[in-house]
């Protein structure tokens, strides 16, 4: 800093200074003769900009639900605060009416007993602890009387969820050390449990009946991995409890019984539009609707989705009309968008990120629109969220949707400093979306964005080589050198991968040192097991593509996948355990590439580490450190496919030869180029053809 703008920093800060001294002795800031002083933040908000509640009811109608989530930290800032009160009709607090926030959150041991009578019966049951949500919603009661025309509505979330409920809960004696309870005591404490919530805010004596228009009784029952109900391998304790989805049945049957009329009822889930678990769903909804003393009112359908282009609007209309069609109404309640691969946090890639996000907003908007149209009832929309620092994205969550907190976000529709971003105009004013993204300079078309992407440079040379897949590592393993996976988020465990190629397959051998090995867990990702990402073609999109693959193979040489062309047909795998640990010998076919020296692939190597329990902990990679893998391949490293090692100096190098001999020197030649762009052009007619 030059001494000309240290002392202009210097005059401002004292300025500053001076002025808030002033503050602090001015009228406004005396309060009742002591000295005590308030100080009113800074109004951050643009209050010249529509409403987004008034510009979206007038296209969904009146009663159409505008929400966002807060927690009870936002109380105290003034400026989130005003954001809910100009731009929302309605809230979900984030954690606050959550069984471990009602319990205290005493989530080690019971916070205390006392009896209670339920259908004529003394039960002992925990202390329960309403303070929490009582401050924010004394905060939103107090704002409704002042202003009925702007009546804030509460959504409660959530009854019965496998997450966020204590262990002791489910235990004899309300101990986690002591064998869960028989179902019959289970049902006694849930039914007690769900009374005694809805009866306390909704209950005809509550001051707080009249502010809640819904509650999501049940909350992610349905399996990621299987697509039907979630069990005790997926750490439910409900299910580990009953061994089926009675307590499903039972919630609703309570919420049925203890809830005013008025009062709609929930399913709430995430993965909502991935096919497998929208089977799952909708059984689980028909279950529900179908079973006597029951009442469900809608499907949550939460909205964690990508700023890529998972889910698919095709998808995300479909699941609503399935949902609808069983249940009569559809809501999108926690709606956010986690960043693309492109997005570094950076200002340089900020502006592109806001403008597809932007268009993800409006593609979701429009879809809604359409989907009204067609008489289907989507009757509201509520983001997880109000401005991007707060986001829960911003932060390690690997509950559903969740992020490993590695990578910065920009998931809302208000930025940091509580201004409007390109995504608020998508539901406001689609001429001032386009006109703010055309600002940037940027352009949209995706195939443009493709062959102007930058491909990074190859991290790494795989040599030609030819292995046998038994578990062994034979001199063909020695030309190529060994690669540490050395980014871990959370793994006990240490590997190291070699590779080699030929024209048939991609070979990849790990050593993996890790004392606890665990398969017993059902999500095949929780297991301990290696991954091998590939993307032929190194498009680096940010969705899985034809050529785009995913196998892992655990420590049980069970076999797992994802992709098109993913298939058992396509691997041969090899596992070995060690003293240490295990190795894992693998040869992946090729199916969309013809290798030649020089290629340039996407790959990622991964290891998933699990512990004694069977939960994966923690994961080693080669490359990638946001460990989106699974779904985007924009993530994946690039390597090139060569005739010798580069790194290594080993005899054997020169003993193996591939079936066309020209070295990397002698690719230079133009008559050598011509000739292996003739074999690949055939190559991939012939894939054309055979497919």
């Amino acid at each position: 800093m030059t001494n000309k703008r240290l002392l202009s920093a210097r005059l401002k800060r004292f300025v500053s200074v001076v002025v808030l001294t002033a503050v602090m002795f001015s009228c406004d800031g005396y309060i009742n003769g002591k000295t005590d002083y308030v100080y009113a933040q800074e109004s951050k908000i643009e209050s010249d900009v529509p409403d987004l509640k008034d510009s979206m009811t007038e296209k969904m109608g009146d009663d159409f639900i505008v929400g966002a989530s807060i927690c009870l930290s936002d109380l105290s800032d003034e400026n989130t605060m005003a954001l809910v009160k100009k731009h929302f009709n309605a809230i979900t607090f984030g954690n606050e009416l959550k069984p471990d926030s009602n319990f205290n959150y005493s989530n080690d041991r019971c916070p205390g007993t006392e009896e209670v009578k339920l259908n004529g019966e003394t039960i002992v049951v925990p202390v329960i602890n309403f303070d929490r949500p009582e401050k924010m919603l004394e905060e939103i009661y107090k704002w409704n009387q002042e202003n009925p025309d702007d009546f804030i509505k509460i959504r409660g979330h959530v009854l019965t969820w496998h997450s966020q409920t204590p262990e002791w809960f489910f235990h004899e004696d309300y101990d986690a050390q002591k064998p869960y309870v028989s179902p019959e005591e289970m049902t006694r404490r849930h039914e007690w449990y769900i009374k005694t919530v809805l009866e306390h805010f909704t209950g005809k004596d509550s001051k707080y009946k009249d502010m809640f228009y819904g509650w999501d009784v049940v909350n992610e029952a349905v399996s990621d991995s299987s697509g039907t109900y979630r069990t005790d391998k997926e750490n439910s304790s409900w299910w580990a409890v009953y061994g089926s989805n009675e307590y499903i049945i039972n919630a609703f049957r309570f919420a049925n019984k203890y809830a005013p009329a008025s009062l709609e009822l929930y399913y709430n889930d995430y993965g909502e539009c991935d096919t497998k678990k929208v089977k799952g769903i909708e059984q689980l909804l028909k279950d529900v609707k179908s079973a006597e003393g029951t009442r469900i009112d809608a499907m949550g359908m939460q909205g964690h989705y990508l700023t890529a282009e998972f889910p698919s609007i095709d998808d995300f209309k479909s699941a609503a009309r399935t949902y609808a069609d069983i249940v009569g109404k559809v809501q999108l309640t926690e709606l956010d968008f986690q960043a693309s691969a492109e997005y570094d946090g950076t200002s340089a890639t900020y502006n592109k990120e806001n403008s597809k996000l932007a268009n993800r907003y409006k593609d979701f908007y429009d879809a809604m629109k359409e989907l009204k149209s067609e008489g289907i009832n989507v009757s509201g929309m509520t983001l997880w969220g109000v401005i991007d620092r707060n986001s829960w994205l911003q932060h390690a969550s690997f509950v559903g949707g969740g992020t490993n907190g590695s990578k910065k976000q920009t998931p809302l529709i208000f930025d940091d400093d509580y201004k409007v971003k390109p995504a608020y105009w998508a539901f406001v004013d689609e001429e001032k979306m386009a006109s703010v993204i055309d600002s940037y300079n940027l352009e949209f078309e995706e195939e443009a964005e493709e062959e102007q992407k930058v491909k990074p440079e190859a991290s790494l040379s795989i040599p030609y080589g030819i292995a046998v897949v038994d578990g062994e590592m034979e001199e063909a393993w020695n030309i190529t050198e060994e690669v540490p996976l050395d980014i871990n988020l959370g793994a006990k465990a240490t590997a190291t991968a070699k590779m080699i190629w030929d024209e048939e397959s991609l070979y990849v051998f790990f050593k993996v040192k890790d004392s606890v090995l665990n398969t017993d867990n059902a999500n095949e990702y929780e297991k301990d097991s290696v991954e091998i990402f590939i993307d032929e073609r190194n498009h680096k999109s940010e969705t899985y593509k034809d050529d785009d693959k995913q196998y892992r193979i655990n420590c049980l040489n069970e076999q797992s996948f994802n992709g098109e062309e993913c298939t058992a047909d396509n691997i041969i795998s090899a596992v070995k355990k060690t003293s240490d640990g295990y190795q894992v010998e693998a040869a992946i076919k090729w199916t969309h590439l013809y290798p030649l020296y020089g290629k340039e692939i996407g790959l990622e190597l991964q290891i998933n580490d699990a512990d004694k329990s069977g939960k994966r902990i923690g994961t080693l990679s080669w490359y990638d450190k946001s460990g989106t893998g699974y779904m985007n391949p924009g993530v994946f490293g690039t390597v090139k496919l060569v005739h010798e090692p580069t790194n290594v100096n080993t005899e054997q190098s020169d003993e193996i030869q591939p079936a066309t001999q020209n070295t990397p020197e002698e690719s230079g030649n133009i008559f050598v180029r011509f000739w292996n762009w003739l074999k690949e052009l055939f190559a991939s007619i012939f894939a054309i053809f055979t497919k």
